[in-house]
């Protein structure tokens, strides 16, 4: 079965939430589609990008079956950043989760 959007969009947003907490970081308590992940306007730092892209991944083997490794040569290498928002991120995961799951059916 194919994973849907709301999915990897719910693991997202509960990990920016988790780790607005451990932080004490309101701006990601209220984390939405529209959060900005990295950059000037960013509340994370470059060290807690780095675990939440983690976190991230890990929750994506646990709760939908599939490995997937967000920071590849392929995301460094693209003219936009897919962790410039929480959207961007969203949908480059989802990306990433449908090619797993077409390798595995095929």
């Amino acid at each position: 079965m194919a994973t849907n959007r709301e999915q990897v969009l719910q693991i997202i947003l509960e990990t920016l939430h988790e780790l607005g907490e451990d932080l004490e970081l309101p701006e990601l308590l209220t984390a939405d589609e529209n959060t900005r992940l990295f950059g000037a306007r960013s509340a994370l730092d470059s060290m807690n990008l780095v675990n939440f892209i983690a976190e991230v991944e890990e929750r994506v083997s646990e709760d939908i079956g599939v490995d997937i490794l967000l920071a590849n040569q392929n995301a460094m290498s693209m003219t936009h950043s897919p962790f410039r928002k929480v959207a961007s991120c969203t949908d480059y995961a989802l990306t990433l989760i449908n090619k797993e799951e077409q390798a595995a059916e095929a």
